[in-house]
């Protein structure tokens, strides 16, 4: 069977208009891909920067708490998945996991303390929105390449005809001369020499060459506007997710701190002795409880009121703010009873701390009104130990050397032993 020009015409003009669109839509949306992915790259690299750079100190102090903090807090933001923090030897200190998602890319950032690389942080960035938009955007592509190809493959069909054969030859050998001379056919209007169907083609290309330019202008227009508004809305959702976190930051904050002292509370004390409790028993890392009771409170309440109480309790609560380190939990648990966990510390270790605070609380002038009280302490010192079953069992440890302080005399410190009846220290 014979085809007939128009045909091949029809086939050849939907051909090359979907083949030059579809590899016109591929390298667009390629375009877009490379965009998009620059900006998820930096995104990610900078999350992973800024947990590596917040991770330092508390790596170098072996903070679990605060690492878990951490990892919990960025896992919380938008698009990651998970976030991993090891030390130098590979070992993973903390992770988080974030929203579930199909594909992710990982951005890793040394953990840098003091000049020297002490670990390293991982970040798994979901890429889910990204194959969204390219996919959508394929799609989109496909049918608008589609639907341009039929509608120049059907005005080819009506405005051919049987006796156009030697002009279409002539019109080619025309531009096919045109070509060797170096002019390009797509980049000038062709010449108009005719008023029959040989004419009205030539129009009608100069006019879809016209009107292809203009759409794919108004195209790219619209991909534009599409990804400005895409990136606007990622930026709005940041920062209400900003907002929100800082929120409950806040609520966090003011439900775990005490009042009157700004220390951590019994309840924030509770929740990280148990923590740390079991981080000693799970990686035999030492921990030490200090206890510890102000002598004779009440009667600075009875005799110099309540407001010079509450002031004693303040001068405290910043005298052992500055002895703890920023491993260790003070915490004010109630009334004039006070407790310190002392991270990756022995009893000797924890004896010097108590010596320290003793030393620092006699020199303190806590001065009310005009009238100098003496203010001594009462502590008690209990190390972790393996045969330890719960946290509290250390803390009823720590309170047995508290009371034997109490009932020896005040103002000294007992260690708190299962052999022998906890060491008494007396302050001079």
């Amino acid at each position: 069977m014979r085809i007939g020009l128009s045909i091949k015409l029809i086939g050849y003009a939907m051909a090359g208009a979907l083949i030059t669109s579809a590899a016109i839509g591929v390298v667009r949306v390629q375009n877009e891909r490379v965009s998009l992915d620059e900006l998820i790259g930096k995104a990610g690299q900078s999350v992973a920067n800024a947990t590596a750079s917040g991770a330092a100190s508390l790596v170098a102090g072996y903070d679990y708490g605060n690492l878990e903090i951490l990892a919990t807090n960025v896992a919380r933001q938008a698009n990651v998945i998970r976030v991993i923090i090891r030390n130098q030897d590979g070992r993973v200190m903390t992770q988080a996991a974030g929203e579930e998602a199909g594909t992710y890319k990982r951005f890793e950032s040394p953990v840098v303390f003091g000049g020297e690389t002490i670990g390293d942080t991982l970040v798994d960035i979901s890429t889910d929105a990204l194959e969204k938009a390219l996919n959508t955007l394929y799609w989109r592509v496909f049918i608008e390449q589609l639907v341009f190809g039929g509608i120049l493959g059907l005005i080819v069909y009506f405005f051919t005809a049987s006796g156009i054969v030697s002009p279409i030859h002539k019109l080619t050998m025309a531009m096919e001369e045109a070509m060797e001379k170096g002019d390009s056919f797509v980049a000038r209007d062709l010449e108009v020499q005719s008023e029959d169907e040989i004419g009205r083609l030539v129009s009608v290309f100069n006019t879809l060459n016209k009107s292809l330019a203009d759409y794919h202008r108004q195209l790219h227009g619209k991909i534009d506007l599409a990804n400005q508004e895409l990136r606007d809305k990622n930026i709005q959702l940041s920062g209400r997710t900003l907002e929100l976190e800082n929120a409950l930051d806040l609520l966090s904050a003011m439900a775990t701190t005490d009042w009157l002292t700004e220390l951590p509370n019994r309840r924030k004390f509770d929740e990280t002795l148990s923590r740390m409790f079991h981080q000693s028993e799970r990686f035999a890392e030492e921990i030490t409880l200090v206890l510890f009771d102000i002598d004779r409170f009440k009667l600075i309440n009875d005799s110099h009121g309540h407001g010079a109480g509450d002031e004693v309790l303040r001068d405290i609560g910043t005298l052992l703010r500055l002895h703890v380190r920023k491993s260790d939990m003070p915490a004010r648990l109630g009334g004039d009873e006070f407790g310190v966990v002392l991270y990756h510390t022995n009893v000797e270790q924890a004896v010097l701390f108590v010596e320290n605070l003793m030393d620092g609380v006699r020199a303190h002038a806590f001065d009310y009104d005009g009238f100098r009280m003496e203010i001594g302490l009462s502590i008690g010192i209990a190390q972790y130990d393996a045969a330890m079953g719960t946290p509290q069992e250390l803390y009823y440890s720590a309170d047995k050397a508290l009371y034997q302080a109490k009932h020896g005399g005040r103002g000294r410190y007992c260690v708190y032993s299962e052999a022998t009846p906890p060491q008494e220290n007396a302050s001079s």
